[in-house]
């Protein structure tokens, strides 16, 4: 194109050069001793245009000869690039239909000539860790780290979601530690953390990354709320071996104030308080969370109160009658309650009530114990009986305080 645009603005020249000429032809004299010649001008500009014009297509063409190599390689490189692009889809196309083997031979076939080596490596590593060959995986990360060193963020998150698919938690942790380090707010990289830590049950560190993870809504809001329920359920569970009033207490007041209302929580505080036979917390503890919102669980944890002011806690669940008038776990809480604070009438009427409203196993079981405690071994064995065929295949539950089954197939109090 250029070589055409030359052409004509040359033969423009010449024109307009003729056309000055036919005004006043003058002429061009050339003299050298002993020789000169005289030339019209007329004739003297198409000849210097046309001299001009073949010493111009001379260098091209030399020039064009000397780049022949170079325009061969550039042909073969576009080539080969493009095929590569063709072969690259392939691999990946092979990829997203599972085909792992093929996907990792044209991945790897693509790569030779690639613009971009890094996506086959990448596609290839993934399909190497579906065919579950590790150590492939790993070659070809190394690779790309090599290839692409300055796409570590990339390579890394590769790296650890592959290593964290292979149950390798412990080396992903160490992957993701050196991404937070580098990226301590991409949302990806926290994301994959968290899950990391939840899967090595790492709850101390979980609890001090769910911040950054709320931050940089790294999770959607229902996730983070239940990740963050999961994490302090665990902190709060991880204090009952140490036997540790203090470390209990430390892990409950660790509590956000949005949580100290969930029913799980309250629930697990609730039993390790009780295991630590401290009869007065869990009962205030219980007590203000279902004043405060009522729920079924918490509810029949009040009943299993064993020390205390038991007496006193009856009246207080009795009071919640008149909310909730047929509950069947309420009144089975008041007939465990009634029970032990030695009132045997009122629990009985509770406990026949609960197995009308809801004949559960464990209904039965408590009713049976006050029946027996009553001198009424019969309707004791029946009601005995009847709970424990209401298990069905289910195991069964623990029996009341006092009473075994004998190996006679009754009941016998211990």
């Amino acid at each position: 194109m250029r070589f055409i645009i030359f052409i004509v603005a040359v033969l423009l020249l010449a024109i307009v050069g003729g056309l000055f000429a036919l005004e006043d032809p003058g002429y061009v004299l050339i003299a050298r001793a002993p020789w000169s010649i005289e030339i019209a001008l007329t004739l003297f500009i198409p000849l210097l245009l046309v001299l001009f014009l073949a010493v111009f297509v001379v260098f091209y063409i030399v020039a064009r000869l000397i780049r022949i190599p170079r325009d061969v390689r550039r042909w073969r490189d576009r080539r080969q690039q493009r095929r590569a692009r063709r072969v690259l889809i392939s691999g990946l196309k092979y990829l997203a239909e599972g085909n792992w083997s093929e996907a990792e031979t044209a991945l790897m076939l693509s790569q030779r000539h690639s613009e971009s080596p890094l996506l086959s490596y990448l596609g290839a590593a993934c399909a190497a860790q579906a065919q579950e060959q590790v150590g492939k995986r790993d070659e070809y990360l190394a690779h790309a780290h090599q290839h692409s060193p300055g796409d570590t963020l990339a390579i890394g998150l590769v790296q650890a979601y592959l290593q964290h698919l292979a149950h390798q938690d412990e080396q992903a942790l160490a992957t993701l530690s050196d991404l937070h380090q580098q990226h301590p707010q991409h949302p990806y990289v926290l994301k994959l953390l968290a899950r990391v830590y939840r899967e090595l049950r790492d709850w101390t560190e979980l609890v001090e990354l769910l911040p950054s993870l709320r931050r940089h809504s790294a999770l959607s809001p229902p996730e983070l709320d239940e990740l963050e329920m999961i994490t302090h359920r665990e902190l709060l569970m991880l204090s009952l071996p140490s036997g540790s009033l203090d470390v209990l207490e430390r892990a409950w007041n660790a509590l956000p104030r949005n949580l100290r209302h969930h029913p799980t929580l309250i629930g697990i505080y609730a039993r390790q308080l009780m295991q630590q036979e401290q009869w007065p917390a869990a009962e205030t503890t219980l007590r203000k969370a279902l004043e405060h919102s009522w729920d079924d669980t918490l509810v029949e944890l009040y009943g299993r109160l064993q020390g205390g002011d038991v007496a006193e806690a009856l009246e207080t669940a009795e009071g919640w009658l008149g909310a909730h008038p047929d509950h069947p776990r309420l009144l089975l809480t008041l007939g465990r309650l009634a029970r032990r604070a030695a009132q045997p009438g009122k629990a009985r009427g509770y406990l026949e009530k609960t197995v009308q409203t809801a004949p559960t196993t464990e209904a039965c079981l408590e009713l049976g114990a006050v029946m027996e405690e009553q001198g009424e071994k019969d309707q004791a064995l029946a009601a005995y009986r009847r709970g424990l065929e209401s298990c069905g295949d289910r195991s069964r539950p623990p029996l009341p305080r006092g009473v075994r089954i004998s190996t006679l197939g009754g009941f016998r109090r211990i």
